[in-house]
């Protein structure tokens, strides 16, 4: 009975935070892919050259912009899919397991995003 009880505290706790995470993550990808698409396709026609893409990447500003939306994106769309799973009668039985799994798959999303975003 305890075990249970402290199952379900875990749960009053987390449930929420993820979902507060969903809708703040969500509020900051619409504000950052605006601001993408209107800096690569309403202010210059030609910001998908090469030669600029590499220059606007090379600037730290923008560095830190494209981590956030990284950061942003890995964590909400494998929120979504964690909750998708958990709607399922595996992911309700294997809880832990699809926890661990979409947490070590944002972890290895966002890094590589980083590596590559920090290689120009």
């Amino acid at each position: 009975m305890s075990n249970e009880l402290n199952g379900l505290r875990t749960k009053r706790v987390l449930e929420p935070a993820g979902w507060v995470l969903q809708l703040i993550t969500g509020l900051v990808l619409a504000v950052l892919v605006t601001f993408h698409f209107f800096e690569t396709h309403m202010i210059h026609h030609s910001a998908m050259e090469y030669e600029n893409v590499i220059l606007r990447l090379s600037d730290v500003r923008y560095k830190i912009m494209y981590g956030l939306l990284l950061l942003s994106v890995s964590f909400h769309a494998f929120n979504g899919v964690r909750a998708i799973f958990l709607d399922t009668n595996y992911g309700s039985e294997n809880r832990r397991f699809v926890n661990i799994l979409l947490f070590l798959a944002v972890i290895v999303a966002f890094t590589y995003g980083l590596l590559l975003l920090f290689s120009f």
